[in-house]
């Protein structure tokens, strides 16, 4: 199975590793490509018909879809 890859704000490349749908949110689980230490959350939203990855809220969102990923692995 092919992994998609992102290039976020940093300019790195992140393979996308799992998204969870919550609470009406969908989160996107990166990792980075050259370092898989480098972890990241982003919440994708929907702008027209593109698809745009955001940073969370605030730290209690982190918290929450950290827990989700938690669960899944």
């Amino acid at each position: 199975m092919e992994k998609e890859i992102v290039t976020l704000n940093d300019g790195l490349e992140y393979v996308i590793v799992d998204e969870i749908s919550s609470n009406g949110n969908v989160y996107v689980y990166l990792s980075n490509v050259d370092n898989p230490d480098k972890f990241c959350i982003r919440k994708k939203i929907y702008n027209n018909e593109l698809h745009l990855l955001v940073g969370l809220d605030n730290d209690e969102e982190f918290d929450f879809a950290l827990k989700l990923y938690s669960k899944n692995i």
